[in-house]
């Protein structure tokens, strides 16, 4: 009894032997492949694509309205009202100041009078002149009393004229007492206050247009020839962090400073919301070359070697080294013109240690920045 007893022990703990055992070998497979798969290092890639490529130089001008104008009165009198303030926005033809018009009334009250004057004495030197050349013709009066009633005549037709003159004068002096805004635009400037006497020597508003604006930029002599009216331009402000404004090239100016060995350009761009004022630092990409549809590289993808650029293309896990032939480079993309081909998978980041032929994990794939 006590025999059979021992003998079931052992069995007992034989078995229990061999379960431990078994369990220590697949707990230690299992973190040995996870020890392996740590040593295989990650890296993100993006896939090759075509797109258009831009070869932009960067500036720095001025943001400036494409029209402003410093506006006075063209009559002299009293200012009766001044309706708008510095940083109003005022329609073309809207009221910028108003003169005291009484004096002005009475002048043209007094030219229509001068006028009905004119005309009534005009008629009456025509009759005249009629019932004369008739008495002439019957050898009733004599050649000198024609002549006198042909110089009246004239004299009456040249006070008819002044008299005219002098009404379009009147009417025009009315109605420059209301000095109007001669375009849409922004007031930046009030000088004049209202009860002041007024003249045309005055400067009482500045205006500035700044639906759209220009900004002037200084590009190196090597670019010359790249540059044409119509080409793209991107302009970036600090006091409008985060948005870019696109712009177009309107005017190439045609000589070179020989000092600063530079030219200057003019970018004209739409500005909604007057975001944009007279005056902000304005820093612009002109671009001076478009590829519209090249194959396109991440530039952080790309690492310089001895001759040429190397890319590591990333295929079923394995790194492969690429030499690739380059055209023109962008901020962010470059065109690619040969060593590899469009959706193939390139490591943007992960690229410190690399060596073609080992094997790498892909965290997340991002296609490739804008440029």
């Amino acid at each position: 009894m006590k025999n059979g007893f021992s003998a079931l022990c052992a069995a007992a703990l034989l078995l229990l032997s061999g379960v431990s055992s078994c369990g220590n070998e697949q707990g230690g497979s299992a973190a040995a492949e996870e020890q392996a798969l740590a040593r295989v290092p990650e890296v993100m890639v993006a896939q090759i694509s075509r797109g258009p490529v831009y070869r932009t130089y960067a500036a720095v001008g001025s943001v400036s309205p494409r029209e402003v104008s410093r506006i006075g009165p063209k009559v002299s009198g009293r200012i009766k009202d001044i309706p708008v303030d510095e940083g109003d926005f005022v329609e073309k033809g809207g009221l910028l100041m108003l003169i005291d018009p009484f004096d002005y009334e009475r002048a043209l009250e007094h030219a229509h009078s001068q006028l009905d004057q004119a005309k009534a004495s005009l008629e009456r030197a025509e009759r005249d002149l009629t019932r004369m050349e008739g008495l002439y013709r019957a050898t009733a009066v004599t050649e000198q009393n024609r002549e006198d009633a042909v110089t009246a005549r004239d004299l009456a037709r040249f006070q008819y004229d002044q008299a005219v003159t002098a009404r379009k004068t009147a009417e025009r002096n009315l109605r420059e007492c209301r000095l109007e805004a001669p375009f849409s635009g922004v007031v930046t400037a009030v000088t004049a206050n209202e009860g002041e006497l007024a003249g045309p020597q005055m400067q009482a508003f500045v205006m500035m247009d700044m639906n759209t604006v220009k900004v002037e930029v200084d590009l190196p002599e090597e670019i010359y020839s790249s540059i044409r009216t119509g080409n793209l331009a991107t302009i970036t402000v600090d006091a409008v962090p985060g948005q870019s404004f696109e712009g177009t090239i309107t005017k190439v100016y045609p000589t070179i400073d020989p000092v600063s060995r530079t030219f200057t350009i003019t970018i004209t761009l739409e500005n909604p919301g007057l975001k944009l004022r007279s005056g902000m630092t304005a820093r612009s990409r002109v671009v001076q070359m478009v590829r519209g549809n090249a194959l396109t590289v991440p530039g952080q993808a790309l690492i310089r070697g001895e001759d040429s650029y190397i890319v590591y293309r990333v295929r079923d896990g394995i790194v492969e080294r690429c030499p690739v032939s380059l055209g023109i480079g962008g901020d962010d993309l470059f065109e690619v013109t040969g060593g590899i081909f469009e959706g193939d998978q390139v490591v943007l980041r992960g690229l410190a240690g690399l060596k073609s032929g080992a094997r790498v994990r892909i965290t997340h794939e991002e296609g490739p920045p804008e440029s």
